[in-house]
């Protein structure tokens, strides 16, 4: 029998799962959290070295067509492109600027965290059986947001972190803002795709309701 319009249908009946898919969903599950570790513990590690080292990483561009010729501790000519990865010395720079760098990398880990937190969840009531109820759609929908929160939110204290450091080190005449890199483009599209899912899901959920409402 149909549900009386407005009236809320509840939830819906879990879908039954076989012992196959609920072992390949946990599966997933174990590759989240094992990311989650590694995510975890790059960072950690990262902010260790710097820290006892003294320096914090900024990504540069080189402003010109003929970057400057980097030199290893050897006395060796590094041939270097347009972009480059950079550790400065903290002590050359402001405390605002060291604070914006280390704040977008702070930023990043937790953005990389919570996305990955979230996709655990949504495969968590995968295995139970919610597959296209409302809150796998509302749980998909989040880390959508979240993945490109963490693509845009860590952009803004390193661009400023950055400008401040080349006015710092004075190389204003040699090194500019880095651009975009790869690794943006590839979480976007992670985005979107993240996004389509949570259309499917939401179709799902409209045709799982209408048929559950049949006699």
């Amino acid at each position: 029998m149909n549900s009386s319009p407005g009236t809320d249908p509840g939830p819906l009946t879990p879908t039954d799962t076989s012992k196959k898919d609920r072992r390949d969903l946990w599966a997933s599950i174990a590759v989240f959290a094992a990311t989650s570790v590694i995510v975890l513990y790059s960072y950690v590690g990262c902010l260790v070295r710097s820290l006892r080292d003294g320096v914090v990483t900024a990504r540069v561009e080189f402003d010109g067509a003929t970057p400057p010729v980097l030199t290893t501790p050897t006395g060796v000519d590094v041939a270097t492109s347009s972009t480059t990865v950079l550790d400065v010395p903290t002590e050359s720079l402001s405390s605002v600027s060291v604070g914006f760098l280390r704040t977008a990398e702070a930023l990043q880990t937790l953005g990389y965290l919570a996305a990955l937190g979230l996709l655990s969840w949504v495969v968590v009531r995968f295995v139970r059986g919610r597959m296209f109820d409302g809150g796998v759609v509302s749980l998909v929908s989040a880390t959508a947001f979240v993945a490109i929160a963490t693509i845009f939110v860590p952009t803004i204290p390193r661009t400023l972190g950055t400008n401040m450091l080349i006015r710092d080190i004075d190389m204003r005449d040699v090194l500019d803002n880095a651009p975009l890199g790869p690794e943006f483009w590839y979480a976007y599209v992670f985005c979107m795709a993240l996004s389509a899912v949570a259309v499917v899901l939401r179709i799902g959920n409209r045709m799982a309701r209408d048929n559950e409402g049949l006699v």
